[in-house]
């Protein structure tokens, strides 16, 4: 068949068809095998593109266009491109049906690979004189606007060269745009575009036409999918009114004018176009504006609950002084600007009366000190005496305080841009104030001057360390705060790596004797601390650690309490890096030492003591490498096997051997240990049981996929298939293990998971074992630092309580309704929901809420806990399965208000009522109006103030909204 383009009816042909994208496929294909020539082809179009009927010439410049958009880019030549460039601007005079074809034929033609960007010139002439932009649909400006944005991709000095006439052009053509994906788009490349092209004489005109829009005003439609926000518009629109310097002038008069007006909006976009603009703008721009702007900023800033307004103008100070500073060297301004904000501050932090007034002046004191090197200089320099005078002065305990960590933070801002040395002679003087602090006998002026004493360590002089240290000793052997205890322990740590020669002399030499160790029996576990602490400075590690061992192997009374330090310091990741544990276990052996008074001490001392010497021997084995790790385990696995064989409570000296190697530790004594661990995990010891159970659950997590997983897989299931399941004693047990089977499973993304939860969903339907498969469902939820945790190298899926939810729901809804002891089963799911995130339960609320309001008849605090905290989640979300279900909420909360074992329970189904008023107070609720008010009077009385508190916000609540229409 002869192809419709050697005919003379081309024009014919495209008339009479309807959907010409069949027929310019064809005819594309023709011009890309050399068969056509698209010169030609246009010439055989002339009888539709200049038909007097407008839908004719529509439908050819559709179908042109659609043959551009299905050539290859590279096919045209530069001949080709200019005769059909010039065909298109022709074509941008005719009706304004067929512009809409031009303009999308057009915005593909620009993105040839041979298109000359000269052509563009001729054809934005023609377009800003023929069409009028804003009255096209929304998709043809937009393709206008694409159009100018390519070719500024492509070329912006050519743009540059068409002057002033296309900047006007330009400018008219968004004048009056309404749509925000159009704005939207406009406003993320306006900034190019005004930094490319210079705005000559054009400067007013066109940041009149941007600035038209500040402040946005938009809502978006509630029916739009992808609606386009007011903050996405507002967040675009800012960087274009500040985008070049010549715009500064009439920027910063506009962002004054809406600084002033009474709009929080226009406030907090005026605070962040401040903020941006000094990207952009000269420092001179802000000099004749500086009283106005700084009057403005100290206005907001002093808002008293607007927290997103006040943190606005801290950013737009902090942006304002660090452009003024770059000038600092040559213009007077920002000395005069810095200067005039300390005096102010000054004034108001000598006549605080409160904190809150102290806080709000130093604030911003330390914005303009965090600004620039040069501001902090100016105010670190100032305040610091000031401060330290205003301290003597204030005889309110909560100023000194104050002032105490002002000073912290002033020191803090110095060191941040290396300007101690220009004020050494002012922060020399903090430390005495600390020490003058924490000579008081408070707790408050002893934990705010540590706090700041550790903050300012670097400065503090010799002479004062011996008075600190006398303090500090004092409170480490006799004060029985945990607070002030930890931070007694912290200064002494931080003054240690500042003086460890005098440190040695002063607190350990001499005191860490094996005699003088052990010799003060009451402030024993005290000092034991102190010095488990500072052994982590390189220093004091030795003599301080080999002192210790030596006790734990020597001293049988003591012994335990040296221990119980050492795991809780080494367990310290801040203080005690793993290469530092494992450096400590290579120089002094810290697990032989531990491990000998483990097996010596096992059968007598109390399960704490056990327990802190196998968690301290883990977490050592838990930073060696792997070859360590493996010879470690070689140096004592049969030992302590062999005693195994004897008495089941050896096996909690294997389990800290084993429980935190890394996954690709393995050697042939890991099947024996599994086989053992089974045998265990059903045992009656409790303490042994539950560390049989987490060695089982360890060795299936991190074995390695393949053959190795599958062995251990494998004895799983062999050794569980031959237990007696006839054994109701054995039930509770078994339960436990699949506990930890599956969470084992679920933490490495196994699927196998599946199996053994669908056993534990199925145990809580019965009555015999439904409480043993809620623990269960608790230990699948609950996170444990000491069991499958990321510092034994275990696997750990970041969406596994996701996953646990629906395979949960899954397999509840298949087991159907519970007929018998539902407690338990409310209690399974209340520690499910407990732990999944909210975002996954707002998709299921359906499910969800029917069984939280079933689980609030039940006498149980934990779970009324969950369900009233997700009931209350629900209600703020005001969905409507919520509001249907209120009458029936209702009364079952007012009941909980009296709870009489728990404050929680009242407080919270009060706070729920109170949401329930506020959120969902309709018309079909008027009839609960006078029981709720009723019930909530005994909560008035309530002794319990959080518990008034929460009743009175609900009652109050109630009368305020919970009667639209009600005399």
């Amino acid at each position: 068949m002869e192809p419709v383009w050697h005919k003379p009816d081309l024009a014919e042909q495209i008339i009479k068809t309807d959907d010409v994208s069949q027929l310019s496929q064809s005819i594309a294909e023709d011009i890309v095998s050399g068969r056509l020539d698209i010169t030609s082809m246009t010439e055989s179009m002339a009888s539709v593109l200049t038909n007097q009927n407008v839908h004719i010439r529509e439908r050819g410049m559709i179908f042109f266009t659609q043959i551009l958009k299905e050539i290859p880019k590279d096919y045209l030549t530069e001949k080709q491109i200019k005769f059909i460039s010039k065909f298109y601007v022709d074509r941008l005079q005719d009706n304004h049906r067929v512009i809409p074809a031009v303009l999308e034929g057009y915005l593909a033609f620009v993105d040839m690979k041979n298109y000359d960007v000269k052509c563009s010139g001729e054809y934005f002439t023609a377009l800003f004189r023929d069409v009028v932009c804003q009255s096209q649909v929304r998709q043809d400006r937009y393709n206008i606007y694409m159009t100018v944005k390519k070719i500024l991709d492509l070329d912006a000095t050519y743009l540059k060269s068409l002057g002033p006439d296309f900047i006007c052009g330009l400018i008219v053509s968004m004048n009056g745009e309404r749509d925000p994906r159009n704005l939207l788009y406009l406003f993320n490349f306006l900034p190019e575009f005004l930094r490319k092209v210079p705005l000559g004489h054009l400067v007013e005109e066109v940041f009149e036409v941007i600035s038209c829009y500040y402040p946005i005003d938009f809502h978006p439609s509630p029916n739009d999918p992808a609606a386009v926000s007011r903050n996405d518009l507002a967040a675009a629109l800012c960087p274009c009114l500040c985008a070049v310097p010549v715009f500064g002038e009439q920027c910063l008069i506009l962002l004054i004018e809406k600084l002033d007006s009474s709009l929080r909006v226009a406030k907090i976009d005026s605070l962040k176009l401040l903020a941006e603009s000094c990207k952009t703008f000269k420092t001179e721009s802000y000099g004749p504006f500086l009283k106005a702007l700084w009057s403005s900023i100290q206005r907001e800033i002093s808002h008293k609950t607007d927290d997103e307004l006040k943190l606005a103008a801290h950013e737009a100070l902090s942006a304002l002084t660090a452009k003024l500073s770059t000038s600092a060297d040559s213009d007077q301004a920002f000395e005069n600007f810095t200067k005039g904000i300390l005096i102010s501050m000054q004034t108001a932090v000598a006549e605080a009366t409160t904190v809150v007034q102290f806080v709000q002046a130093t604030k911003i004191l330390l914005t303009v000190a965090n600004a620039s090197k040069q501001s902090c200089e100016i105010i670190t320099k100032s305040m610091i005496p000031a401060v330290i005078a205003y301290y003597e002065f204030k005889t309110s305990p909560k100023l000194q305080i104050a002032s105490l960590d002002f000073l912290g933070d002033l020191y803090d801002m110095a060191e941040h841009w290396k300007v101690t040395e220009c004020i050494q002679k002012q922060v020399d003087e903090i430390p005495q104030l600390c020490l003058n602090a924490v000579s008081v006998p408070s707790k408050e002026y002893q934990l705010a001057g540590f706090k700041t004493l550790i903050r300012v360590m670097s400065v503090l002089k010799t002479d004062l360390v011996v008075p600190f240290v006398e303090i500090l000793i004092y409170n480490v052997q006799n004060s029985q705060d945990d607070d002030l205890l930890s931070f007694s322990v912290e200064a002494v740590h931080a003054i240690s790596r500042k003086y460890p020669e005098l440190m040695m002399s002063l607190v350990v030499q001499g005191k860490c004797d094996l005699n003088n160790l052990t010799r003060d029996k009451t402030a024993l576990q005290k000092r034991l601390n102190l010095l488990s602490n500072l052994a982590s400075i390189d220093d004091f590690t030795k003599i301080i650690i080999e002192e210790m061992l030596k006790a734990i192997t020597t001293n049988d009374e003591e012994a335990s309490k040296v221990v119980e330090a050492l795991n809780s310091s080494i367990s310290n990741g801040s203080l005690y890096s793993e290469n530092k544990v494992a450096q400590i276990e290579s120089d002094h052996g810290l697990i032989d030492s531990v491990l000998t008074w483990l097996l010596k001490e096992i059968k007598t001392a109390s399960q704490e003591s056990l327990d802190n010497g196998c968690t301290l021997i883990a977490n050592t084995i838990s930073s060696l490498p792997s070859e360590k790790q493996l010879k470690t385990l070689s140096r004592h696995t049969n030992e302590i096997l062999d005693k195994c064989k004897t008495d089941n409570v050896y096996f909690q000296v294997l389990e800290c051997l084993y429980v935190s190697v890394n996954q690709d530790v393995y050697n042939t004594h890991f099947e024996e240990i599994m086989t053992l661990s089974l045998s265990l995990a059903l045992s009656e010891t409790d303490a042994v049981r539950l560390k049989a159970c987490y060695l089982v659950a360890n060795f299936l997590n991190k074995a390695e996929s393949g053959q190795k997983f599958e062995l251990m897989y494998e004895i799983l299931k062999n050794y569980l298939t031959s237990c007696c399941r006839d054994d109701v004693d054995l039930c509770p047990r078994l339960i436990s293990l699949y506990g930890w089977i599956t969470k084992a499973l679920i933490l490495r993304s196994s699927d196998l998971f599946q199996f053994w939860l669908n056993k534990i969903v199925i145990s809580i339907s019965n009555p015999e074992c439904s409480k043993a498969g809620s623990e269960s469902i608790r230990t699948i939820m609950t996170e444990l630092p000491n069991c499958l945790s990321a510092r034994q190298h275990c696997r750990s899926s970041l969406l596994y309580k996701q996953r646990m939810f629906q395979a949960f729901a899954s397999m509840s809804e298949k087991l159907g309704p519970i007929t018998q002891d539902k407690e338990a089963y409310y209690l399974s799911w209340a520690y499910v929901l407990e732990k999944t995130p909210k975002s996954l339960l707002n998709n299921e609320i359906s499910k969800i809420v029917p069984l939280a309001i079933d689980a609030l008849e039940y006498d149980n605090k934990d779970l009324l806990l969950v369900m009233i905290d997700l009931l209350t989640h629900f209600v703020r979300a005001n969905n409507s399965i919520m509001t249907e279900s209120l009458q029936t909420i209702l009364p079952r909360l007012i009941n909980l208000t009296t709870y009489a074992k728990s404050m929680d329970i009242r407080t919270k189904s009060l706070q729920c009522v109170y949401e329930v008023a506020n959120c969902c107070a309709t018309p079909h609720l008027l009839p609960h109006k006078q029981t709720v008010l009723l019930a909530l009077a005994p909560a008035l009385d309530d002794p319990k103030r959080l518990t008034r508190r929460a009743a009175v916000q609900a009652r109050t609540r109630w009368f305020l909204v919970g009667a639209p229409g009600e005399e």
